[in-house]
């Protein structure tokens, strides 16, 4: 019987070779997990992360996760109706370099006025 590999390792270790496994993930550090986990489902909805899913939005946001900031600044802007806020956050994810954050603060600023003229 052959080994399979495991579709969970990128480093194509085989499963049931315990010498050579990458599997202990005790040591992974949750600043670079909560970083760069995709929040796509939430962007879309992102009223999910105020009731259902908050505390993990807070982890997110902590850890600088951009489209965690560009959930944020939608729900500051267009819920809380805290437009600094909501500008603060979306700024956060256009640095983070997340698209849909640069493209919607880019949008509200020409919407203010707020260009060099």
């Amino acid at each position: 019987m052959g080994e399979e590999k495991s579709v969970n390792n990128y480093d194509i270790v085989y499963i049931g070779d315990s010498s050579n496994s990458n599997d202990d993930h005790s040591i992974s550090d949750p600043t670079i997990y909560f970083r760069n986990i995709s929040l796509s489902y939430f962007a879309a909805e992102p009223f999910e992360m105020i009731t259902k899913h908050n505390r993990f939005k807070e982890l997110c946001l902590e850890n600088d996760n951009p489209e965690a900031h560009y959930i944020e600044g939608i729900l500051q802007y267009f819920v809380h109706k805290e437009k600094r806020k909501g500008l603060y956050h979306l700024r956060q994810a256009s640095i983070g370099e997340y698209r849909n954050g640069t493209y919607l603060y880019g949008f509200l600023f020409l919407a203010l006025e707020h260009y060099p003229k």
